[in-house]
């Protein structure tokens, strides 16, 4: 009985050893899985909260970046957006240091000269031709002097290829990034204008040793259309000739050699502009300046001497303004020409090239006084930008080849400065670094502000 007893005993004992032993493997396998869980479970918390730092971080980087764009936007509106000055010297090459100059902020808001302060500190104000300070031409936003150093690299490639008798593009092509001016590979400017826009064309191909050629694709037409190579730099111009916004070629037109006058009629039979060379890097022009003027001034003065005869007519006059008719002619004649370019060119940067006037100007020019501010006020409706040449150069008639057209010279040379200024532009040539972003980081950095102010 004793003996049963004590089996008995030792089975439960055990049983109660094993229960133990049972019950305490169970709290260690609790406490093994609770640190599986655990680590895991910290780790992504950890690296929940390393990433939402991080984000933060990128976002007060943003909005930092955010602000210094703005800022330069700002900034690059108050430079470039303003009216300007051209800065030309007298002499025989002196004509190479010839840019223009914007109105900016710090040159509204410098300290002023101590000849300007009242009381007077002098006796006598003797005004000198003193040059512009330098800091004033290359500070941050500056119009840069393109031409020179484009047209002294060009002399270069000419002369790395002098051994080859007549260069072409493929020639260059390893050179195409040198001195920077890889963004003006491929590069291609279309005018859409009259002879101004021409020969201005036509005079900064001479500067880079080239010739513009003019394909015969009329009996009569000597000029419609105009093509400029510059092989050193696969740059090309086209040249458009238009003959005004006239609906038909009247019997008493001056000009024989025009024999087409409608720009629907020149764009289709003459100009046929998809045709040419004029697609750059993007697959489409890299600029298109466009105006009318000229033509169409001189239609209207030898129109209305021609049908009223009258003294008392104001259509009798050639020094006077525009009478509503040809206004409205002009406005609706204009806004359709530059709505065909746009239909035909879009997403193509476009200026409104400014108008000049002659080289003896008066009374008798207020007429493109009013078309001037037209085409502002059309281009701003329409998206386009100003190039100011046109009134930049205003009233330097002695810097004219004859009563109409600037010569070669200063006033060229600014207008290729100029040209490639806004090809840089349109091209994002990165160029400049913080001093000119956004200005350079394509056209579409800054065209909100530059569109509009049109009109004016």
């Amino acid at each position: 009985m004793s003996g049963a007893m004590t089996k008995s005993s030792r089975t439960n004992l055990r049983l109660l050893v094993l229960a133990a032993g049972t019950i305490v493997l169970f709290f260690l396998f609790l406490t093994l899985c609770s640190d599986i869980m655990e680590s895991p479970l910290e780790y992504a918390h950890s690296k929940a909260q390393e990433f939402c730092l991080r984000l933060q971080k990128q976002k007060q980087k943003q909005k930092q970046k955010q602000k210094q764009k703005q800022k330069q936007k700002q900034k690059q509106k108050q430079k470039k957006k303003r009216p300007a000055t051209a800065k030309t010297l007298i002499g025989a090459l002196a004509f190479l240091e010839t840019t223009w100059m914007p109105f900016t902020n710090d040159f509204l808001n410098a300290e002023p000269p101590k000849y300007a302060a009242y009381p007077p500190q002098q006796s006598e104000l003797i005004f000198n031709d003193t040059d512009v300070p330098q800091e004033l031409l290359s500070g941050p936003g500056m119009p840069q002097q393109w031409m020179q150093i484009a047209t002294q690299e060009n002399k270069r490639r000419l002369k790395a290829v002098e051994h080859i008798k007549k260069p072409t593009v493929s020639d260059f092509a390893s050179m195409k990034d040198d001195a920077g001016l890889g963004w003006l590979w491929g590069r291609r400017l279309v005018e859409f204008g009259d002879s101004v826009d021409r020969y201005e064309a036509k005079y900064v191909c001479h500067e880079f040793g080239s010739e513009m050629v003019f394909p015969v694709i009329h009996p009569i037409e000597k000029w419609p259309k105009g093509i400029c190579e510059i092989p050193a730099f696969n740059l090309t111009f086209v040249v458009f000739h238009s003959a005004g916004g006239f609906t038909y070629r009247p019997d008493w037109f001056w000009y024989k050699e025009m024999s087409i006058i409608p720009f629907e009629e020149r764009w289709d039979k003459l100009w046929k502009p998809h045709s040419e060379p004029i697609n750059g890097p993007n697959g489409r022009p890299d600029l298109i300046l466009w105006q009318n003027g000229l033509w169409d001034q001189r239609g209207f003065q030898v129109g209305g001497q021609k049908h009223h005869k009258s003294e008392t007519s104001a259509l009798n006059r050639r020094h006077r303004k525009l009478v509503w008719d040809e206004l409205r002619f002009y406005s609706s004649r204009l806004n359709k020409f530059a709505k065909r370019i746009n239909d035909e060119f879009p997403d193509t940067p476009m200026m409104f090239r400014t108008l000049t006037t002659h080289q003896k100007t008066g009374m008798g020019d207020i007429m493109l006084l009013e078309m001037d501010r037209l085409g502002r006020a059309l281009a701003e409706q329409l998206g386009h930008e100003v190039f100011e040449w046109g009134r930049i150069i205003s009233l330097l008639g002695k810097w004219y080849s004859d009563g109409t057209h600037p010569a070669e010279g200063a006033l060229s040379w600014l207008w290729g400065n100029m040209v490639l200024e806004y090809l840089a532009r349109s091209a994002g040539a990165q160029v400049g670094g913080d001093e000119r972003y956004p200005y350079f980081e394509g056209w579409d950095a800054c065209h909100e502000e530059f569109s509009g102010w049109g009109g004016r």
